[in-house]
């Protein structure tokens, strides 16, 4: 999910309320109040604003919420828009980081090849690769299933078109721990 199109939808025009985004690879989740368009706060965890924003640099988001109408219990001096729009990819990379396009596109080169193309995946399957997700994640998963299953439409003991399956363990691998990645997506495709 491109960050930069997240952020230009909900900082302008106005907007009020609370941008919760997942990133890739954090168990917290980010929270950016917005008021009037301006992002006048923002958290990850129990981090504050100054320590998020640096941790956020480079990151990929995985899924976005948008909280209408919540109004922000705390403020900054200073909206952060900029400095989140130079996050998002328009500041220079620190040395030795990875772009986002480029971090973006490893991820999907295994997707390509979990499913045939026009294939169904039936649910037993799906039910499989998910038993296997939370083994190697923990009490999280569940949460993540179901928050993946959510933007993709689809409902749990459902089949899924090829497409669909390899967006969604393409979603799974992003979390599971990167020593054991590839053995996961390598299950997911038989």
């Amino acid at each position: 999910m491109d960050l930069g199109e997240v952020l230009k939808t909900y900082l302008g025009d106005g907007q009020q309320g609370q941008l919760v985004i997942k990133f890739v690879g954090e168990s917290h989740l980010c929270k950016i109040s917005i008021e009037n368009g301006q992002a006048i706060y923002l958290t990850l965890g129990a981090k504050g604003p100054t320590e998020t924003l640096d941790t956020i640099v480079g990151k990929v988001a995985e899924w976005n919420n948008f909280i209408n109408g919540l109004p922000a219990r705390k403020r900054l001096e200073n909206p952060v828009n900029q400095r989140l729009l130079d996050i998002a990819g328009v500041a220079p990379l620190a040395e030795g980081e990875i772009p986002l396009a480029e971090a973006t596109l490893e991820e999907e080169d295994f997707q390509a090849e979990v499913v045939n193309e026009g294939a169904e995946v039936n649910a037993g399957e799906i039910t499989a690769v998910t038993n296997r997700f939370i083994d190697l994640v923990g009490p999280l998963a569940s949460i993540l299933i179901e928050k993946i299953f959510s933007n993709l439409a689809h409902i749990d003991g459902a089949t899924m078109n090829a497409a669909t399956y390899s967006r969604f363990i393409s979603a799974l691998a992003a979390e599971v721990p990167e020593v054991d990645r590839q053995a996961f997506v390598d299950a997911a495709a038989q």
